[in-house]
């Protein structure tokens, strides 16, 4: 009798059996096909920080995840509104992927913000200090860190790039700061240049702006209090008005440096600092370990100026600049990576800015 039951439904269990290896024959090459996901997020459109994102993808794909065939990518961008980077990270955090490359301070801290859990694996990269943004660093050891979190610092040298301004124009007294103080790479860079300036007896006309709109006005109240140049310093909201500042600037007579290299022919008469794009490669290709299986909670913070030397850019026709006060020494010209002049943009790829570029004690 049992032996007859089992006759009638050895097809049914048999179809069932089929069935089901199917359905997990299904579902494993689908896990199989599904790629990682990464989600990419800057604070705002800039030269600096699109190099930074554009390094970051090309580090992944040194390490095997390209965009399209075996990594999705999604970009992000907060358009300079702190809202909507916070909106954006809670977005992403609670979304569908593997790990979040931020490129800017204001991004690193608002995926910080919001992956407090550790839901996601987070590389940052394009953040001058990130010691002092406050997402759980030690700057006495960078190893303490969130275990999901990890990156590049890049610190451009600010006394060195007042010292290249003093050889440039010995008697430089006023410098003109416009600067966003909530911004906390923004205060870093400007605890330098106040140390810097105290040193080198240079007085700085310093205006805070809140958002981009302010930073024109911002530039015009240190004009008409004396500034015989202005200062860019590393600050998310002025960069992101930088060709404005460099207008307004010009055509009051003076020139514009900052520690933001971007495009060597938009304006500024000379910028020190890093190659975005190579720090976003190094930061990818870290990306890419920790999608291979690395461990973050094992990497440490790290520093830029370690792998990447910072970099000098002189404009030798930039508009609006007196060149009986403003000259190049011929030693510090041989030193810059790009030169522009009437025939356009000269790279020297042999170049390297003579140090140090350590930063003076309070």
């Amino acid at each position: 009798m049992l032996t007859a039951i089992l006759r009638r439904c050895l097809p049914t269990i048999l179809l069932l059996g089929g069935a089901s290896a199917l359905l997990l024959a299904t579902d494993r090459s689908r896990s199989h096909r599904a790629l990682p996901a990464v989600a990419v997020l800057q604070q705002t459109s800039s030269t600096v920080l699109d190099d930074a994102v554009t390094g970051m993808l090309d580090g992944l794909a040194e390490r095997g995840f390209e965009e399209g065939k075996t990594v999705t990518v999604r970009r992000f961008n907060a358009q300079g509104d702190m809202a909507q980077g916070n909106a954006i990270a809670r977005e992403i955090v609670g979304g569908p992927f593997d790990l979040v490359l931020t490129s800017s301070t204001p991004s690193l801290q608002q995926i910080a913000s919001a992956n407090t859990r550790g839901r996601l694996r987070h590389v940052f990269a394009a953040v001058a200090d990130p010691f002092s943004a406050g997402v759980g660093l030690d700057r006495a050891d960078p190893l303490i860190h969130p275990a999901w979190l990890v990156g590049y610092g890049s610190l451009a040298p600010v006394d060195f790039t007042f010292g290249v301004a003093q050889r440039l124009h010995p008697g430089l007294k006023k410098v003109g700061v416009p600067h966003n103080n909530a911004e906390s790479n923004s205060r870093r860079f400007m605890d330098l240049a106040r140390v810097s300036c105290r040193k080198r007896g240079i007085e700085l006309l310093e205006v805070p702006v809140e958002n981009s709109s302010g930073v024109i006005e911002a530039v015009q109240s240190t004009i008409a209090r004396g500034a015989e140049a202005i200062f860019c310093p590393g600050d998310t909201t002025v960069i992101s008005a930088i060709d404005s500042v460099i207008g307004t600037a010009a055509k009051a007579g003076i020139p514009v440096f900052t520690v933001n290299p971007g495009k060597p022919d938009r304006g500024t008469f000379f910028d020190v600092g890093f190659n975005f794009h190579e720090i976003g490669v190094v930061a990818g290709r870290l990306a890419g370990d920790v999608l291979s299986g690395a461990d973050p909670a094992t990497m440490p913070i790290r520093e830029t100026a370690g792998e990447i030397p910072p970099y000098l850019t002189l404009h030798r026709v930039a508009k609006g600049i007196d060149r009986t006060v403003w000259r190049i020494p011929d030693d510090l010209l041989g030193q810059a990576r790009y030169v522009t002049d009437a025939d356009g943009v000269h790279e020297q790829p042999a170049a390297i800015l003579a140090g140090p570029f350590n930063e003076p004690e309070e």
